[in-house]
This record gives C-alpha cells, structure tokens and sequence, in this order.
C-alpha cells in the first residue's frame, strides 16, 4: 500500500488533489514502490540518455519499464534534471 502525501490525505468528497500533491504523490511512488535489486530488463544507459532528451524516438516499451523500475525511474529524473541544469546554464551565458 502507498502512503499519503504531505500532512493530510484527501479523501472522496474532500476536494481534488491538487496538482502539485499528486507529482509529488507519483514520484514518491514511482521512485520507492516498484523496486528491481537485480535491474531485471533494464535498458542501457544510452537508452535512458535517450529517453531523458528525445523521449519520442525511444520504443514505448522503454517508457513503460521506466514506470515500473524504480532505479530506472531515479535514473531518467536524474538524466533529465541535469539537462535542465544545463539548458538554463546555456541560457545565462
């Protein structure tokens, strides 16, 4: 079972999530509750890379693994961080 977000849960008939509390709620998720110890079929890095900067050009099926590895899913959020570090690092010069 996943745990709640922030101080209170939302529950039926309490309102919406808002946005901001379900992104934080999935990459909470996603980022503990699909752990792969053994990194069973996951892709190379150059496919992450891949995925982190041009993701419509990687098969789907490397997207739905990504959803479903927790270490894989940490890998993109980190490749793709670093590429918005670096685009606004650009953009300062």
């Amino acid at each position: 079972m996943v745990g709640t977000v922030g101080k209170k849960a939302n529950r039926p008939g309490q309102g919406a999530f808002s946005e901001k509390t379900l992104v934080k709620f999935m990459k909470e998720h996603l980022s503990k509750d699909y752990p792969n110890p053994r990194r069973e079929g996951c892709p190379p890095k150059l496919t992450l890379e891949r995925l982190a900067k041009q993701p419509q050009q990687v098969d789907p099926s490397v997207a739905f693994h990504v959803f479903h590895c927790s270490p894989c899913y940490k890998e993109c959020r980190r490749l793709v961080a670093h590429l918005k570090a670096k685009t606004r690092g650009s953009r300062t010069r």
